[in-house]
């Protein structure tokens, strides 16, 4: 009698393949050894296919397997070497960065590629595994942002926030039409580069500035949880408009100039009533909503949350929503698709370089500008930066999820707590129906 063959299911369940731990080893084994084809080990549901082809690939090039079945980027030798490299410059008291080690790792890559090995780069991702790895590796302090961002990015800090603004939707039930959030963001000429680039981004755009370029530009967004992006107030270092950024105002993007080219509290007092103020009356009336009240999700920023500010909104029943001191990274809407969105427009940005006269590259620059905001502004790139963030639909759970439940032992103290009436720290919320010095709670 012909013996037939065991089943995916029964051999996975026996006491070798159990014992064999990994998965990829696992599917590895019954490939080899029991000859099953990539196509039934994937149907079994043993390991995808993909995986175990990558798996085969490692296994064959000598490599190790890693727990997702990708071949590790080094060797155990150049890890420690590596290793060694950053613990004897600590001993003379040279303590690398993250972002040191990140550019250390990506340049023994290099090596490797051009000795005609195939390799990819590292990030940021890669770097923490390292770290996490090799404790013994101390990095240099963090700046004052980044520490902050640690002490507040945890369910400590955000969970309160939350719960805050959970009890406020319950009782307002606002619509998204009228949820909004402004924020700005900044371009710059590089120094050193001479280049424009985004406001924390790591690709400058190739765009030769000259004197009659901007050195800063500051870009007020506002959109609203429904998909829709307001009329968007650009601020430029010019005493008066030159002709290209007259010419250049539309009903979607309007110039202004400012000595510096930054956004001060006296200047975004005035922006925001005088573009954004009446974009909010305009959408509530024209969805038939002329007593509702809006809602305004800000970060602390400067000039956000003046008595002034504050009592513009209230006249106009618009509710300010504050959120937590260094959080605005992770559930401010602007802060996620958009920006990210608009930046990459402009470090791909190449046009500048062939034009000569200073008025042409003032229009090259405006028109830079335009395609960074369209791309920023795309429907389903709004809707989707405010679900990222837990604000709308409510769920915080997309956000705690992958969050500590305290700061790390480092930034502990630098975590404030709650100050009423303001609560600064943990968000704030100013309802237009309630009394100037009370907070909503």
């Amino acid at each position: 009698m012909l013996k037939t063959k065991p089943s995916l299911t029964h051999v996975n369940a026996t006491s070798d393949i159990r014992s064999l731990g990994d998965p990829h080893i696992k599917a590895l084994y019954v490939h080899d050894i029991l000859e099953y084809s990539e196509r039934q080990i994937d149907e079994s549901g043993l390991l995808k296919r993909s995986s175990l082809q990558r798996a085969i690939k490692a296994r064959d090039n000598g490599r190790s397997i890693g727990k997702c079945g990708r071949p590790t980027l080094f060797d155990e030798a150049e890890e420690l070497e590596m290793k060694q490299l950053f613990l004897d410059e600590i001993k003379i008291g040279k303590y690398p960065t993250k972002k040191y080690i990140t550019q250390t790792a990506n340049e023994m890559l290099q090596k490797k590629r051009n000795e005609g090995e195939e390799c990819k780069s590292v990030d940021k991702h890669w770097t923490e595994r390292f770290l996490q790895r090799h404790p013994e590796i101390v990095f240099a302090k963090p700046k004052a942002l980044p520490i902050g961002r640690a002490a507040h990015s945890c369910r400590k800090v955000l969970i309160p926030f939350f719960d805050l603004f959970e009890s406020y939707l319950h009782e307002e039930k606002p619509i998204p039409q009228l949820l909004f959030n402004i924020d700005e963001t900044s371009t710059f000429f590089h120094k050193r580069k001479n280049d424009l680039v985004a406001s924390s981004s790591s690709s400058p755009s190739l765009i030769t500035p000259e004197t009659s370029l901007p050195t800063a530009t500051s870009i007020v967004f506002m959109c609203s949880a429904d998909g829709c992006r307001y009329l968007t107030p650009i601020v430029i270092p010019y005493k008066t408009l030159p002709d290209e950024y007259k010419l250049a105002t539309t009903s979607q993007e309007v110039f202004f100039p400012s000595t510096t080219g930054h956004v001060t509290s006296s200047s975004f007092f005035e922006l925001f009533r005088i573009c954004f103020l009446p974009e909010i009356i305009k959408k509530r009336i024209a969805i038939g909503e002329k007593h509702r009240h809006a809602a305004l999700v800000m970060d602390g920023g400067v000039g956000h949350f003046t008595e002034e500010m504050r009592r513009l909104c209230k006249d106009n029943l618009v509710d300010l929503i504050k959120l937590p001191s260094h959080t605005s990274h992770i559930i401010q809407p602007n802060d996620q698709f958009i920006f990210a969105n608009m930046k990459r427009v402009f470090a791909r940005a190449t046009e500048s370089g062939q034009t000569t006269t200073a008025s042409q590259k003032r229009e090259v620059f405006t028109t830079i500008l335009r395609d960074g905001l369209a791309a920023a502004s795309y429907p389903s790139t709004i809707i989707s930066s405010w679900k990222v963030t837990g604000l709308w639909p409510l769920d915080k759970s997309v956000v705690l999820k992958h969050l500590p439940e305290n700061p790390p032992s480092w930034a502990e103290n630098s975590v404030e707590p709650t100050k009423a009436p303001e609560g600064s720290n943990f968000g704030a919320i100013y309802k237009a129906s309630d009394s100037d010095s009370s907070l909503f709670a």
